[in-house]
């Protein structure tokens, strides 16, 4: 029986050795692999510190830009405002010319509406000079409809360039 004890110690003992090193490699590997990770943390940590001003430097930018574009939003509110106001008006006075005006031929309200419609043609035809006069300033060319000849007569110009004789 003392020989079946000692082979029952051997393989005790065999089994152990086999544990610890199994154990032993496992935190072998464990070990490397913290050491790996620690190496990619650091490497990380660089890149993170180069990364960092200029991604703050970002973000500063994006907070100013909506700024502008918020400041700038807050001025067209009253172009909206001024949109609305004409609506209601234009809107007012249709109401009003339904209500005055149904009752007149179509020749009294031509007659009533006239001097409305001539000033809207004149404004038409000042909004349109306007714009002329804008782009003969953005282009320095000169839109002359008339030169000066020798003589000192005002002598009208082709749509050529040349003068009418």
């Amino acid at each position: 029986m003392e020989g079946i004890f000692y082979l029952a110690i051997l393989l005790l003992a065999i089994a152990f050795a086999i544990v610890v090193t199994y154990v032993a490699v496992v935190l072998k590997r464990l070990s490397d692999n913290i050491k790996s990770m620690g190496k990619t943390l650091g490497e990380f940590e660089k890149e993170l510190q180069y990364i960092t001003p200029p991604l703050k430097e970002t973000i500063r930018e994006t907070g100013s830009t909506i700024d502008d574009i918020q400041e700038k939003l807050d001025a067209t509110d009253s172009v909206f405002d001024t949109v609305d106001h004409v609506g209601t008006t234009v809107n007012s006075t249709n109401d009003f010319i339904k209500s005055n005006y149904t009752k007149l031929s179509d020749e009294e309200m031509e007659k009533k509406t006239k001097p409305f419609q001539e000033a809207i043609r004149w404004s038409e035809a000042a909004y349109k000079i306007l714009n002329m006069v804008k782009q003969a300033k953005k282009t320095s060319k000169k839109h002359e409809l008339m030169v000066q000849n020798k003589e000192t007569q005002l002598v009208p110009i082709n749509p050529s360039g040349r003068e009418d004789r």
